[in-house]
């Protein structure tokens, strides 16, 4: 395999010397073929020319072809390598350790009554801290299974504990909720004006499974009386009940999450003070090193040079790696971040080939090349592309040598089958939209889930979280079935919402609000209702297979749960990665540039 990876300066192998007509991205320092360019009157990013190239530079934008207009890079890699991470990580995890025992304590503590283990589980897991105590949950979570005091809990401990149960995989039944519904099957009027107790309902009620009438009734119940006490109840309480009707936490990105929460928290109790202040300590602490990992990944893509070189495409590596976070974002899953990093880092830039630049004939060179998976493919195309495919190539097969490496894993036949399809994918649409096509609606949904590129980013995750993989657990990622579709579909549909105006803007015919109005003959406005009525269908075979299901090991159903976490959050107000606005700078700045004031 090491013969096979490339250097990205010189674009040949020891067997292969293609001719090139255009200047390549930043080389391996120790590519002896290339030629350092400085100016000490113009101090950018240093340039390097490969030796074998020709003289004439080849005009990206040349040929009339299209344009995204998307807006520069937000985040300039001399501003990111510049971050200091301002505090000791070895100082942080000393001053976190004696914290973190006494928060053990407290959550094993036998005596404590149900309704205040339910609430510090749930400040636990709203602070970030789940990751440190994952199995200390499961363990109460089994014994307030045991102590069954259903018929005497109110409605807040009943939400809490069933929100919970099935959030860690405990199988539990919607009919604990039956105790507060009357005999017609309504929802008592004596729960009305229980604010705390309605939005525990309201978030419990988004982990129903299909089917689960008695959920969709306590949804849409809780929240219309929700909407109704937002006024003359503690500021607060009302805070969080807006924030919840806008998006509720089962859908949030977690992490981004925690430093909302830590904000928001209030100090009701002594060891409440012991969670916030291990809250605050431990994501500065995973901070610190986050953005070292981030340093580390924006010396890739300088290196890698594409976004110097095609200036068509978009130059997202922090959003990228905020996705990635989303994804993993647990401190101990570095590797899959820097994987999803580098896959997803390159899907932005070949979906902007087939979507804005490409020529059709070309298109379908590339995607034969990616067929083949090899590297003499590269004789075959443009010469922008010769930057692509070998990119692609190079990364990919580090990636699996990575995993292969550190794991014993032989992950490459899958991660270069994931980016088969999605290649196929992409050239499907760019077929559609070329020929002025509006597909049906089912067919467009079923190229669109590859072509959102989830499984791309979930090949990589499923090898780097997973301890011991199965060959079922293979064949259902490579088959695109349970989890993963869903996952995939949730990804691309959020996406659609987002990014609709500006594709039709720029002459594409397929988005599924475009096909679903076309098919049906309803408004834009039905269409997205429809979209985001399948994006709830979607989430509730997820929870069903999260506690159904034992085909893949709980690490990675929660990394393709993360996936579609981070998809409502990254297209909440608009196409994030496309056209990041101030929202997602901020987002950005929160997680992983500012550090939490410590008092």
């Amino acid at each position: 395999m090491a013969s096979d990876l490339l250097c990205l300066s010189c674009q040949f192998s020891s067997t292969t010397v293609p001719t090139l007509n255009t200047r390549l991205p930043l080389p391996l320092p120790q590519s002896r073929n290339c030629t350092q360019i400085t100016s000490l009157a113009n101090p950018k990013p240093l340039r390097f020319i490969c030796a074998v190239s020709s003289s004439q530079d080849t005009q990206i934008t040349e040929n009339n072809r299209r344009s995204a207009n998307y807006q520069p890079n937000l985040w300039n890699l001399e501003f990111l390598k510049s971050l200091e991470t301002g505090l000791e990580v070895e100082a942080l995890q000393e001053s976190t350790t004696k914290l973190e025992e006494e928060v053990r304590r407290m959550i094993n503590s036998v005596p404590m009554e149900t309704l205040n283990l339910l609430e510090l589980i749930d400040n636990v897991q709203r602070l970030g801290l789940t990751y440190k105590f994952e199995n200390d949950i499961n363990k109460a979570l089994e014994s307030i299974v045991s102590r069954d005091e259903r018929e005497k809990s109110g409605l807040h401990a009943t939400a809490l504990r069933f929100r919970f149960l099935r959030q860690h995989g405990f199988e539990v039944s919607q009919d604990v909720f039956e105790s507060f519904r009357d005999k017609e099957g309504s929802f008592r009027d004596e729960i009305k004006g229980d604010a705390q107790g309605l939005l525990s309902l309201y978030e419990a009620s988004y982990f129903a499974f299909e089917g689960e009438n008695i959920l969709d009734e306590a949804r849409a119940f809780s929240m219309t009386h929700l909407k109704n006490l937002k006024e003359g109840i503690p500021t607060k309480l009302a805070e969080k009940i807006s924030h919840a009707l806008e998006l509720p936490y089962h859908r949030r990105l977690h992490r981004l999450e925690a430093r909302w929460f830590i904000e928001k928290f209030e100090v009701k109790e002594p060891h409440d003070g012991l969670v916030l202040e291990l809250a605050k300590l431990d994501f500065n602490r995973v901070q610190s090193f986050l953005k070292k990992e981030l340093q580390e990944l924006s010396r890739w893509w300088r290196e890698i040079g594409l976004t110097s070189k095609l200036d068509f495409v978009r130059d997202r590596l922090v959003e990228v790696y905020f996705w990635a976070l989303g994804m993993a974002p647990d401190p101990e899953l570095a590797e899959c971040r820097k994987a999803v990093t580098k896959m997803f880092g390159l899907v932005t830039i070949i979906d902007d080939v087939y979507d804005v630049y490409g020529t059709l004939d070309e298109l379908q060179l590339f995607t034969d090349a990616v067929e083949r998976w090899d590297v003499n493919a590269v004789d075959t195309l443009p010469d922008y592309m010769k930057l692509c495919y070998l990119a692609l190539y190079n990364t990919v097969n580090e990636t699996a040598y990575n995993i292969l490496k550190e794991k014993g894993d032989h992950s490459l036949p899958y991660l270069a089958k994931s980016w088969r399809d999605l290649c196929k994918a992409f050239l499907q649409e760019a077929k559609w939209s070329n020929n002025k096509i509006i597909p049906a609606f089912d067919k467009y949904l079923e190229n669109a889930s590859v072509s959102s590129s989830g499984v791309a980013l979930l090949a990589p995750s499923l090898f780097s979280v997973s301890p011991n993989i199965t060959k079922e657990a293979i064949d259902s990622l490579t088959n695109f079935h349970g989890l993963v579709r869903s996952s995939c579909a949730i990804f691309r549909l959020c996406n659609d919402l987002a990014t609709s105006a500006a594709e039709l803007e720029r002459g594409e015919t397929t988005n599924s609000i475009t096909s679903y109005m076309h098919e049906n003959g309803t408004s834009e406005e039905g269409a997205r209702q429809e979209l985001r009525k399948l994006i709830d269908g979607e989430w509730k075979k997820m929870n069903r297979e999260r506690v159904m299901d034992r085909t893949f090991p709980k690490a990675f159903i929660e990394t393709a749960i993360n996936m579609a976490r981070v998809s409502h959050c990254i297209y909440q107000y608009g196409d994030g990665l496309g056209r990041p606005d101030n929202t997602e700078e901020s987002r950005i700045t929160l997680l992983l540039i500012d550090p939490i004031p410590i008092n």
